[in-house]
């Protein structure tokens, strides 16, 4: 494919493609699973534009998002410049994207049948967002049960509760994706936290709070789903458990649903979803007789 330039178009590309920062996965070098926005501002309005993506850097070797498998085109790539003066779209990369370099490129049209054209190179990687879950203090992983007043325990023969213990663990963010619209900001995630107890003896146990320094107390959804603000890297969760006297008891905290706004990346390290914490045994005091 031969492209003449036969006029000049003042042609920028939005603030996603200079942000690199903390984040891995931008518009330039997307991850693999992240859904990305493309788009050129300072087009007149009225042209026609087409967006298509290339495998060489000369404009020969047109890709379809339909045969070639590696990414999709989320929105329309041809159209008219609006009152906007942008041409854009969203694409996402799929598996297998890491694999090639592409070329994006915009072709504005006039009026009077002369186009103009630019690209830029995306070279796409392998996916490296994570959420882990870990103790707090990471080395914390074994303790006593709580025997405080605060904490439900009431020594009294005839009243007697064994009360409950409170622990915490850490839900860690790990190269999320910069937000292209707050610079130094990235895209707010989410979980689904479930707590595990070995052995079960249908205790209750309970997730008491989920906070985080920028988000505060945060709430779940309908799903049980928690949202954190992008400028959080990690939120405490607090759980509390029953005691159990007679029993060591296991209390893990396991993520599932890990996600990305915006991207939709998903976690990609199912080795570090799971954090737990063994409560010790507490001895059994049975009944005073004769008394």
């Amino acid at each position: 494919m031969t492209l003449t330039k036969h006029i000049i178009l003042l042609v920028l590309l939005l603030p996603a493609f200079g942000l690199v920062a903390q984040a891995q996965s931008s518009a330039l070098n997307p991850y693999e699973g992240a859904t990305h926005t493309y788009a050129w501002n300072g087009l007149a309005e009225g042209l026609n534009y087409s967006l298509y993506i290339t495998d060489n850097a000369d404009g020969s070797g047109l890709l379809e998002d339909a045969t070639t498998m590696e990414f999709d085109f989320l929105g329309d790539t041809d159209g008219i410049v609006g009152t906007d003066n942008k041409a854009g779209t969203n694409i996402a990369w799929n598996n297998g994207a890491a694999m090639n370099t592409y070329y994006l490129w915009v072709q504005a049209t006039g009026s009077s049948g002369c186009s103009n054209y630019r690209y830029v190179e995306i070279t796409p990687q392998y996916p490296d967002f994570d959420l882990m879950a870990e103790n707090v203090p990471v080395d914390n992983t074994i303790s006593c049960p709580a025997t405080d007043s605060q904490d439900g325990f009431m020594a009294e023969a005839d009243l007697y509760s064994a009360g409950a213990t409170k622990l915490e663990f850490r839900v860690a963010r790990q190269n999320g994706t910069e937000n292209p619209m707050a610079s130094g900001a990235t895209y707010s995630w989410s979980f689904i936290p479930q707590l595990e107890v070995a052995p079960d003896l249908g205790l209750d146990n309970v997730i008491i709070t989920v906070e985080g320094t920028n988000s505060g107390v945060i709430t779940a959804d309908g799903a049980n789903r928690y949202t954190v603000n992008g400028d959080d890297d990690e939120v405490i969760v607090t759980v509390s458990i029953q005691n159990a006297p007679g029993y060591d008891l296991a209390l893990s905290l396991l993520l599932t649903g890990q996600e990305e706004s915006n991207t939709n990346l998903t976690d990609n390290n199912s080795n570090n979803d799971k954090a737990t914490h063994t409560i010790q045994i507490m001895p059994l005091i049975e009944g005073m007789g004769g008394v």
